[in-house]
């Protein structure tokens, strides 16, 4: 988010610095695992679906003007029992906003496309949804970022914010202090660590959090593979909890990739439990791999054995809605975090959104949910 909004600012003009902890793509925040799902049916609130669509078209265009592919229009399949009140308020937005899709019931699901859904739950295509490649979207930001004039400064840790006097100012883990005349904190699982002593001691940033998950990849028999790369990317609402995933692909980790976003089993409660970024265990084990590999046995037995793990951290916040908007002690920086592991595609929108904050004071992209007072 912090480099989606430096390439915003720098394309309007503004002289921009960017301070990047880690690498310009690493494995300690939210965007590991080289693909991301890009959904139109959000569950989440259909007040989303307009700012998917615009990230959608920020997306196509930037990928045509550095002539790369971004973003993998497979299509989404999503399916859940008929009463599932997350699956069908996905399938009630597609039809409020008119975003084309195709009901079909279980039999056309298992047919078209091989998961074992329940007899009588239903299924829905969107086909314009898909993935986006997360090395490539990084570095076509990167790039424009860099051509407007934007400095992006990799392996830079910011170790405290600094509010008050003429300009807010951030000092550096070097002892190197920057003032701005605004300053923009996106700074993902680090946060609550970095905001924290410059908030209100009564509000707390307690209802920052940091998560750990895992995604997998499995290798299907060979002569199933083509058919698992016809997939489409996939999400299901079933009793077990929420999962998603990906057609078998070579994006990064060859194979078919999955997750699980939530867990009705209460062995797996430590799924919830907020970690410390900096300490974070990235062994996965078998408790780890246990959703994954029941969901696979139950839905996808055609999908083979797991080959490979990697765990990423949601920065989220208690709400599971994103943080966007000004400091509540000083307007003149902006907060965006909060992405909650589902806020990838919505980058280019958050930079603009948070451009918008910056420079203007207020943006229409940045939804009231997404206010300090909303969360």
């Amino acid at each position: 988010m912090g480099l989606a909004t430096a390439w915003a600012l720098a394309r309007r003009g503004a002289q921009v610095e960017l301070f990047e902890r880690h690498g310009h793509i690493h494995a300690h925040g939210s965007h590991s695992g080289h693909t991301r799902v890009i959904r139109h049916a959000y569950h989440e609130g259909s007040d989303y679906v307009a700012l998917v669509s615009r990230a959608d078209h920020e997306w196509t265009s930037l990928g045509q003007r550095v002539g790369e592919q971004l973003l993998v229009r497979c299509g989404l399949l999503e399916f859940g029992a008929s009463d599932d009140p997350a699956f069908m308020a996905a399938v009630a937005a597609l039809g409020e906003h008119e975003i084309r899709h195709e009901l079909f019931d279980a039999a056309t699901a298992r047919a078209r496309f091989g998961f074992r859904v329940p007899s009588d739950w239903p299924a829905c295509l969107s086909p314009d949804s898909g993935y986006l490649r997360v090395a490539p979207c990084l570095s076509a930001l990167r790039a424009e970022a860099e051509a407007h004039g934007a400095t992006l400064r990799y392996q830079t840790h910011v170790r405290e914010l600094i509010l008050g006097g003429a300009r807010p100012r951030v000092l550096l883990n070097d002892g190197t202090c920057v003032a701005a005349d605004q300053i923009v904190v996106a700074a993902g699982a680090g946060s609550a660590q970095l905001l924290g002593p410059t908030l209100d001691s009564t509000k707390p940033v307690e209802r920052l959090q940091v998560l750990r998950r895992v995604q997998a990849w499995t290798r299907a028999a060979e002569h199933l593979r083509p058919g698992m790369r016809a997939l489409p990317v996939w999400a299901a609402f079933v009793p077990e909890g929420f999962f998603y995933g990906f057609p078998d692909n070579d994006e990064g980790i060859s194979g078919f990739k999955l997750a699980c976003h939530t867990s009705s089993d209460p062995e797996l409660a430590f799924m919830y439990e907020p970690v410390d970024p900096e300490h974070v265990d990235r062994t996965v084990g078998d408790l780890d791999l246990q959703p994954l590999r029941a969901f696979l046995a139950r839905y996808r037995p055609d999908a083979g054995e797991i080959t490979a793990t990697v765990t990423c951290l949601y920065a989220s916040t208690t709400t599971e809605h994103f943080w966007i908007d000004q400091h509540p002690s000083d307007s003149r920086v902006v907060i965006a975090t909060g992405f909650s592991g589902h806020g990838f595609k919505f980058a280019p929108v958050v930079g603009l959104a948070v451009a918008d904050l910056t420079l203007e004071g207020h943006s229409k992209l940045a939804l009231e949910r997404f206010s300090r007072r909303a969360q």
